[in-house]
């Protein structure tokens, strides 16, 4: 088995990995992709101290670059592969090479080593224009019912008077919500009740999206709209 990541080949048989798979939970409980960990380990050999320490060198220069491929071949054959391109926001080294043992040997012709590396990969392709929902919410806030307005009014001495200005007054609607998009800015509701609509006062916020390793992955957007009518809605 050839272990390749990027521009460096471990050699025949030195490398042995540990595949794994943890989901990536949006806030609304769906499963929306996974991150795959590749955990590597290998045992380098060398004829001289030199050459060990020229290798190991090379090892910890290989991967203290992220972004690159990797590939685990039998023969041939690609057995596993994790492509950069075909994750959310590229691959990334998340443990450099480091040396977990000591005494049996260790650092006379060889040296064993234990590298991470791990990537997002989203269950299905990001669609831009209709990006897949991550989170949804929305509430209508209702202000009034409708009925008689009056006003406290200030007196020279003694307590305020209540004084009734009309039979009826109008109520008040608010619709607000978000959405969080994978890859791109989702939608948002439309209003509810159009016809009824304060538009001058129609609010749309769309927030900085948030990152995964440097690359813009979850984008939320806000909305919120004002009714306003005679009755009850």
């Amino acid at each position: 088995m050839i272990l390749i990541y990027g521009d460096y080949q471990h050699p025949d048989n030195e490398a042995n990995v540990i595949i794994t798979r943890q989901g990536l939970v949006s806030d609304d409980g769906i499963v929306w992709g996974y991150t795959e960990t590749w955990n590597i380990t290998g045992i380098m050999h060398a004829e001289t101290d030199a050459e060990l320490v020229e290798k190991m060198a090379a090892l910890v220069s290989a991967y203290s670059v992220h972004g690159g491929d990797l590939v685990w071949k039998k023969g041939n054959t690609i057995m596993h592969q994790l492509v950069s391109n075909n994750t959310l926001s590229g691959t990334r080294v998340t443990k450099l090479p480091d040396y977990p043992r000591n005494g049996n040997g260790e650092l006379t012709t060889f040296r064993s080593y234990a590298i991470t590396v791990e990537a997002d990969v989203s269950l299905s392709e990001i669609n831009m224009n209709e990006p897949q929902i991550l989170k949804y919410e929305q509430s209508l806030n209702y202000t009034g019912t409708g009925g008689a307005k009056f006003a406290l009014l200030p007196t020279i001495k003694g307590s305020f008077q209540k004084q009734q200005f009309t039979e009826s007054s109008p109520v008040q609607m608010v619709q607000s919500g978000m959405k969080v998009g994978l890859g791109a800015y989702p939608t948002p509701d439309e209003p509810l009740l159009p016809y009824y609509e304060h538009v001058d006062r129609r609010q749309l916020n769309y927030a900085s999206p948030r990152k995964r390793n440097g690359v813009s992955i979850e984008f939320p957007i806000h909305w919120s709209y004002t009714f306003e009518h005679n009755t009850a809605f």
